[in-house]
């Protein structure tokens, strides 16, 4: 029996192991996204490779017997679809980064996630924190690639394309694209400097010294 006057000690109380779990559920999404990613980064190529033909005499053939104005335009139409399977081509090259970054965030998610559901906090946040590093670097990656070959084929779009701003839609696509990234990689930090904090056990500086200023102190 506790003795009169006496009081319990403080329980600050443990953080509701919820919140790792949450994280864990939220990082199970990301992975499962990661891996439909490095599925469309790998089967994307190949079959691009295996529809799209890289001779255009494949789709049609040279006017042998054409006019001149015939084989004009065959060789015009040559020209722009070589150019087209270019850009393909350097697009694929984007793709199967994306897939292989994807594929490293896929795996290191995969260890997230029983990482948090048993309630390791340290490693756990670790993990997730080396996941959105990793991710940011991948965003930058795509990003240069993306500048280098540009967001739209330079082709030739005849007269009707002169009033459209090719270089305005590059512009904002690129913007967009940062946008995209910094934005989402500043929720990812938010929601997990969230956790961190309130997964965070109680200490002592943490705990109340007790003192109510109803009570007055004992002679």
């Amino acid at each position: 029996m506790a003795m009169a006057g006496t009081e319990a000690p403080y329980d600050p109380g443990e953080p509701s192991p919820w919140w790792l779990k949450g994280l864990a559920i939220f990082m199970a999404l990301l992975t499962v996204y990661m891996l439909l990613a490095v599925a469309s980064g790998i089967l994307s190529p190949m079959m691009v490779d295996r529809l799209m033909p890289d001779d255009y005499a494949e789709i049609e053939p040279y006017p042998e017997d054409g006019t001149d104005e015939d084989k004009a335009n065959w060789e015009e139409n040559k020209e722009f679809w070589d150019s087209m399977v270019e850009y393909t081509d350097e697009m694929m090259g984007v793709l199967e980064f994306s897939a292989l970054y994807s594929g490293l965030l896929a795996i290191i998610g995969l260890f997230c996630v029983p990482v948090l559901w048993r309630g390791d906090r340290e490693l756990g946040i670790k993990l997730v924190g080396a996941w959105i590093g990793i991710n940011f670097l991948g965003g930058i990656g795509l990003m240069w690639m993306m500048a280098k070959i540009g967001f739209m084929p330079e082709l030739d779009y005849g007269p009707e394309a002169e009033a459209v701003n090719i270089e305005f839609f590059e512009t904002l696509a690129m913007i967009g694209g940062w946008g995209q990234i910094i934005i989402c990689n500043i929720c990812f930090l938010g929601i997990l400097g969230l956790v961190a904090s309130k997964s965070k056990p109680a200490t002592s500086f943490d705990i109340s010294s007790g003192f109510r200023p109803d009570e007055e102190p004992q002679s």
